[in-house]
């Protein structure tokens, strides 16, 4: 025999799995339709009824009817459900539930109980040989109906972004209510999985299950929450080896796992809920989502399907009996599902067209169904033909939904808020601060360092950024006058706990504060991972060229630096509205700028004047004419940004060969407590200031904020 060795035979088990399942989801993917089915098409390929029809002796030895082989490849599965409903969580988007809550929890709880009604009751309903055991009815019966009635997140995702729909309202509230639905999905199968352990209706247990439930979910939201954000953000900043923040993640996610299976309920609870914590963090950025992603989706994800497909046998479906009740799974499923969604959306306050479609979108199945399928064939509440009728009614109902919703969608008209909206979340699509999660303060207790401190404060506080305060040098190092250094850090540190407190819930955690630095402390701090940096230090600049410790901060660091100038004429308490004069220009760096100062006078409840200067040199009239109407257009754009952001801006305009001419004199005339200016870096031995930033920030008396980069 070639396969006689267990572990030749699992990596052959595993090349076919990965192989068929990844070359088939392309398939699928090219015709518009999820990989995922594509990966249950290998499995189903590879099973019992096809595969091993045809050629049986060649199947027996490579999937051979060992239980070492079994466990093995069931190991890699049941890791997979684990990861997949980690990548669920981390997808899902709690906040989408609050804005429609009426809606989304009365289409949720209608969209689940009708089809749960409909899938317990053709339970009851089955052929004795269809249920495992014989006698364990009332679990496979709870199973099915769950089976029914929740709907696939990420497939309703998917369908919603393949239709450009995600980002409409209904859309997003399709999207919030299957979000419910799986979140209740979990929470049922928690208990299911408690009655089916003792194998009886037990109201202690079931009681006990639910205890355990929900306290596990308490503690989850509250003192879970602050410490999965502090953990990553630990393993982030103290851990040299490679990815530390995905051993993190996947430690986190197996610990809750473990948790909710040693309270009584089902290991998926824990990884969900735990998929939800990590998803809220503040520095999971695109790069380690995307590294974990790659890592589930190019391994896990196919082995699971394609294991999951291994578990349908088609021959099934050659029964009339079983088939008809095949059928009557599949209408059970969709029917009950359009009309408990479209029931509750009428309830919830929607139009006769939108609950049409909220309860077309709700019937994507996919990969929820087939996880709870593979769970209940796990634990024995699901015997070959059910589990088989399950994943082919997830199948149908996927399919059939995405042209549906396609047609109804384009039925439901935009309102103009919605068109609004949209049209504000384009124009930030080009913005630079949404993208941001980590900004480091460097700080010292000057007044410029002050004045850093507050506008670090206030740009967390609008941004909900994680903020890291650090000092350039050691305290014990400095004189008595300087040793009030920390005090000052730990206000404005304070100061920005308060401001984020209101929107987040969760502003302490995001504010630390680093010890005071020595030596190399700066280089290893900006290694750890910043978006920019607020600067605070006496006298930074001098003619052109930067402070030595900011010089080696602007060399070592690539992205955005704001440097605090002037910092004795600044403001005092942070909830004073600052009043900023912006010099706008058509270029990146004034857009940055424009950002900041916007963030700053929203947080503050201030106002931001932009102040557009021409060149009087231009004297040809068709070029002075395309100029004009470029500078006049800058200006209309930070006037729609401002309206966006809620901050009053105002308008100004000058003609000077000398643009910081203008801005001084605009200082001179008006009372502006800051001055935000936007400049690029010349390149020399090192990056220094041009002439005429350098030469403005010497002239100037104002407090201003340098945007450099």
């Amino acid at each position: 025999m070639i396969f006689n060795h267990t572990l030749a035979t699992f990596a052959a088990e595993l090349i076919l799995l990965l192989l068929a399942g990844r070359l088939l989801g392309e398939g699928m993917s090219r015709l518009g339709q999820p990989a995922l089915f594509g990966q249950l098409l290998a499995g189903i390929l590879l099973g019992p009824s096809i595969f091993g029809a045809a050629f049986p002796e060649l199947r027996r030895a490579l999937f051979p009817d060992s239980q070492t082989m079994k466990s093995m490849i069931d190991a890699i599965a049941q890791t997979g459900i684990l990861l997949l409903l980690l990548l669920t969580g981390m997808e899902t988007n709690l906040a989408l539930i609050q804005r429609r809550r009426r809606a989304v929890v009365s289409s949720s709880l209608f969209g689940i109980a009708v089809p749960f009604a409909c899938g317990v009751a053709l339970a009851y309903a089955l052929p004795g040989d269809a249920i495992p055991g014989h006698q364990n009815r009332l679990v496979t019966a709870l199973f099915l109906g769950t089976a029914l009635s929740i709907s696939a997140v990420k497939i309703v995702a998917m369908v919603l972004m393949e239709i450009g729909a995600i980002r409409r309202d209904l859309g997003q509230l399709i999207l919030a209510t299957a979000i419910l639905d799986d979140t209740i999905a979990w929470i049922i199968i928690a208990v299911i999985s408690g009655i089916a352990a003792h194998g009886t209706i037990d109201i202690a247990s079931i009681g006990a299950s639910l205890a355990g439930t929900a306290l596990f979910l308490a503690f989850s939201f509250t003192i879970g929450r602050r410490l999965v954000t502090a953990l990553i953000v630990w393993a982030n900043d103290n851990l040299t080896i490679e990815v530390p923040v995905i051993t993190t993640i996947l430690i986190v996610m197996l610990a809750m796992a473990l948790t909710t299976e040693l309270i009584g309920v089902h290991t998926a609870l824990g990884a969900f809920i735990a998929g939800i914590l990590i998803g809220r963090s503040p520095i999971l950025t695109e790069h380690i989502e995307g590294q974990l992603r790659g890592f589930i989706m190019a391994f896990f994800s196919p082995v699971f399907f394609a294991v999951a497909g291994l578990g349908m046998d088609l021959r099934t479906l050659l029964d009339p009996t079983l088939a008809l009740f095949t059928l009557a799974v599949v209408l059970a499923a969709s029917l009950g599902k359009f009309s408990g969604a479209l029931i509750g959306g009428r309830l919830g306050g929607l139009t006769t067209r939108e609950s049409l479609a909220l309860a077309v979108g709700l019937n994507g199945r996919g990969s929820t169904e087939v996880i709870i399928a593979s769970i209940g064939l796990s634990m024995g509440a699901l015997g070959n033909q059910l589990y088989t009728m399950i994943v082919a009614m997830a199948v149908i109902t996927t399919m059939a939904m995405p042209p549906m919703l396609r047609w109804m969608m384009a039925r439901v008209p935009l309102g103009e808020e919605e068109a609004r909206r949209l049209e504000k979340e384009d124009a930030e699509q080009a913005e630079h601060l949404p993208k941001m999660e980590r900004a480091l303060v460097y700080v010292d207790d000057s007044p410029n360092g002050r004045l850093a401190a507050r506008l670090a404060g206030l740009f967390a506080a609008r941004q909900q950024v994680l903020a890291t305060v650090l000092e350039p040098e050691a305290a014990e190092e400095r004189g008595p006058e300087e040793a009030a250094a920390r005090k000052h850090v730990a206000e404005a540190a304070n100061a920005t706990s308060s401001l984020l407190e209101p929107k987040s819930g969760t502003a302490k955690q995001l504010v630390t504060e680093r010890p005071p630095a020595r030596k190399d402390a700066l280089e290893k701090e900006i290694e750890r991972g910043y978006d920019i940096v607020f600067v605070g230090i006496d006298r930074p600049v001098s003619d052109a060229h930067f402070d030595p410790q900011l010089q080696r901060l602007v060399t070592q660091f690539h992205g955005p630096i704001a440097v605090a100038v002037n910092g004795a004429g600044a403001a005092g308490p942070a909830d004073v509205p600052l009043d900023i004069l912006l010099p706008a220009a058509g270029t990146q760096d004034a857009r940055l700028a424009t950002e900041v100062a916007l963030a700053l006078g929203q947080a503050s409840k201030g106002t931001v004047t932009a102040l557009h200067v021409f060149d009087p040199q231009e004297d040809v009239a068709l070029l002075r004419g395309r100029m004009r109407r470029l500078g006049m257009s800058v200006l209309v754009d930070i006037h729609r940004s401002g309206k966006r952001a809620g901050v009053t801006v105002k308008g100004m305009t000058a003609t000077n060969i000398k643009p910081e001419s203008e801005i001084r004199r605009a200082l001179r005339g008006g009372n502006f407590d800051l001055v935000v200016l936007g400049t690029s870096l010349r390149q020399g031995e090192t990056k220094f200031l041009g002439p005429r930033t350098a030469g403005l920030l010497h002239a100037l008396r104002t407090p201003a904020l340098l945007i450099a980069r």
